[in-house]
């Protein structure tokens, strides 16, 4: 397995320490880091010149992510061109962030969301849904015409048409040649269980996106006098209200409390060799955050 972290972590270094780009691919690379994640329009804009400073660094394009609206305009033409672009630059893997629901249809989905039957009838019955399958079915098969592959993660947002297993599991079903990114983090947000989640979908794991969380003051145990400790004691009134979530809190890899360590090593038994990609988003200090997280996955890896 290697190691790759989010461009959009890089850019956001450079603004909080003011050091060059060069200057922070190198670190990264120092720190065992082989790969970056960067977004289609963000690659397309920087050109051929951005391509080239992470070819002298000793990196390469892990994945290339975007977001689309297939739920309201199932019109593949631009993904396919990013298809195009991943092609052109050697990375094997593309991310579509399909679009997003209505909020009376976001509102049916997340009612039923623990009921596989109930989240497949949605799923067939919306037009939105179905539009985004009919194009994640003609973009996989472009993808595999051009040797990329097309991948869906569960995508943290209440809208979103796949950021819950049962409705992942319906589209990889009905979508031949879809690969499954898993981001580790993100099914926090729909509280539902990583490792559950997991076992429902690992067979159409290509790649992963290592998110952990931490456990934000509202979500923290606290004693009987209302002392709040983070270990032990009795939940407070939100956290009662959560199965699995405990806090959405950015924290780096390895430094929160989802099971990183047990998914790597349920990867492996796998014989998942891809990346584990890096992903804290507006950390305080991207840098040091990217150091821990590497050095973590360097460890299991």
């Amino acid at each position: 397995m290697q190691i790759s972290v989010f461009y959009d972590h890089i850019t956001q270094a450079g603004e909080q320490t003011g050091r060059s780009l060069s200057s922070l691919l190198k670190a990264c690379k120092e720190w065992g880091i082989d790969g970056l994640e960067i977004n289609y329009t963000q690659l397309k804009k920087g050109g051929l010149w951005l391509f080239r400073s992470f070819r002298r660094a000793g990196l390469n394009i892990s994945c290339i992510y975007e977001f689309y609206d297939f739920t309201h305009d199932g019109d593949p033409s631009r993904a396919k061109k990013h298809v195009d672009l991943a092609a052109k630059v050697g990375a094997k893997k593309v991310l579509i962030v399909p679009g997003f629901l209505e909020e009376q249809e976001a509102r049916e989905l997340n009612a039923c969301s623990q009921d596989q039957s109930a989240v497949s009838r949605f799923m067939e019955s919306h037009a939105s849904s179905c539009r985004v399958r009919d194009a994640l079915r003609e973009l996989a098969v472009y993808g595999w015409e051009k040797g990329v592959k097309v991948t869906l993660e569960d995508f943290d947002g209440y809208a979103s048409p796949c950021g819950g297993r049962y409705a992942l599991k319906w589209l990889m079903d009905q979508v031949p040649g879809l690969g499954y990114t898993l981001d580790m983090g993100n099914f926090a947000y729909s509280d539902e269980d990583v490792t559950e989640a997991y076992e429902l979908l690992k067979s159409h794991v290509v790649h992963v996106h290592c998110k952990d969380r931490g456990i934000e003051a509202q979500f923290q145990l606290k004693e009987p006098g209302g002392k709040m400790t983070g270990q032990a004691g009795e939940r407070t009134e939100k956290a009662q209200q959560h199965r699995y979530c405990r806090g959405l809190a950015c924290v780096p890899v390895g430094g929160g409390y989802l099971p990183i360590r047990e998914l790597v090593e349920k990867l492996k038994a796998e014989n998942y060799d891809g990346y584990l990609a890096i992903e804290h988003f507006d950390a305080p200090d991207q840098m040091d955050y990217i150091r821990q997280s590497a050095e973590f996955l360097k460890g299991l890896c």
